[in-house]
């Protein structure tokens, strides 16, 4: 017989396969199928041959030669098979050590939220703050009060400078008592305050950290966002007070361990201790919590346009006043930003009435012994910066707290 064509070989094989698959319809046994196959197709196989020809057609193995494979072909098919199971396999177990590792990353931070629940119901109530008349302010001028990286938790010594718990209280104070010195002067009634991150050490940034570290991170953020829910209800008998915080910075980052900067950048205990903030002082009619949903904070005064964060992540602050603007599509006046530990303006171009400038907020912390080896510092303290409508920055209180 000569060779048969791909087409028809394919209908032989239909042809076989609905006799075996139906049998039992037509009344016929495989032994029948058989001749009548041989008989229509010339070819002269067994039953048996038939039978595992159909078996592995059932079991999915193909062969493109015949319509039987041999024990060798079955066994490749079989170890192909084989590895596609393993595999499979493996990617469960994958997604299994994924699960887990989400489980116990959730349940961390499950039971750090279930601190704070308690720290927040165990929480005294605030005593009304006894407010003082208000001061007479200039309608063209505003005031902005900034702070950041006080790192709440650290402790350490180094050539001009000394940190410790009782340290970042004394500072606060000191802060507040010079802030209400400026506000009588100026007849300040109305304060803009940025806080701009890394109000607690933290302990997941590096491991050198730890020996620095007075208590972790838990009760540091409990502790800090006590204290400076007090103070602001304090500051507030003065003023009337417009609060900024930065959702992020690098210290407050919660890093799971083999983890690197930024991973889980939303996961920050800034937010927490805003939170605690907000909800504090709600009752307050003097102080107005603004939330923050986005990176950065994005405010007014008077006309300029403000944008603040912490400014960890900024490679190149000369042109970021000009990356911003083109982002947001906003002509950006000022940034402010913290994390250098140091205070400073930089002229980066032009308003209308106004230099556009980057300016720096110093560290309530100060110098530490990693400053002390690169040979630089700054004291310690904060920000008050008058801002008017025609000039916008006008005047800067460099406020020193060691």
């Amino acid at each position: 017989m000569s060779e048969l064509t791909r087409q028809e070989n394919e209908t032989i094989k239909s042809y076989k396969l609905r006799l075996f698959r139906n049998k039992e319809l037509y009344d016929i046994d495989t032994k029948q199928i058989a001749d009548l196959i041989d008989k229509e197709t010339g070819e002269t196989f067994n039953e048996s041959t038939y039978r595992k020809w159909f078996r592995n057609y059932e079991e999915g193995f193909v062969d493109a030669r015949k319509e039987s494979l041999s024990d060798e072909d079955i066994l490749k098919e079989l170890d192909i098979k084989q590895t596609s199971l393993q595999k499979e396999k493996y990617k469960i177990q994958t997604l299994r050590l994924d699960l887990n590792r989400i489980i116990r990353e959730s349940s961390r931070s499950e039971l750090l939220v279930e601190e704070f629940i308690n720290a927040i119901k165990e929480s005294s109530p605030l005593p009304y703050p006894e407010f003082k008349p208000l001061q007479n302010q200039i309608n063209d001028k505003q005031y902005v009060l900034s702070f950041a990286d006080s790192h709440f938790g650290k402790q350490f010594e180094s050539i001009t400078n000394t940190y410790d718990l009782d340290i970042v209280y004394d500072r606060f104070n000191k802060l507040m008592s010079e802030t209400i010195d400026i506000i009588e002067e100026c007849k300040i009634n109305k304060l803009i305050v940025l806080a701009l991150g890394d109000l607690i050490e933290g302990m997941c940034l590096r491991i050198s950290q730890l020996s620095n570290i007075k208590i972790g991170i838990t009760k540091q953020t409990i502790q800090f966002m006590r204290f400076i829910v007090s103070w602001l209800n304090k500051l507030s008998e003065y003023v009337e007070i417009d609060y900024y915080q930065t959702p992020y910075s690098n210290h407050t980052q919660i890093r799971p361990f083999g983890t690197k900067a930024n991973d889980f950048a939303d996961e920050d205990m800034e937010q927490i201790i805003f939170v605690y903030i907000h909800d504090m002082l709600d009752s307050n009619p003097r102080v107005k919590v603004n939330e923050c949903l986005s990176k950065y904070l994005i405010f007014k005064i008077f006309n300029y346009n403000i944008i603040a964060g912490h400014g960890h992540d900024i490679k190149n602050t000369t042109d970021f006043i000009k990356d911003a603007s083109s982002k947001y599509k906003i002509f950006f006046d000022y940034a402010f930003f913290a994390h250098k530990h140091s205070n400073g303006n930089k002229a980066v171009g032009e308003g209308d009435s106004n230099n556009c400038e980057i300016i720096n907020v110093p560290s309530i912390m100060g110098s530490d012994e990693y400053a002390d080896s690169l040979f630089v510092g700054s004291k310690a303290g904060a920000t008050l910066i008058e801002f008017t409508e025609k000039q916008g920055k006008r005047k800067t209180y460099d406020i020193i707290l060691n």
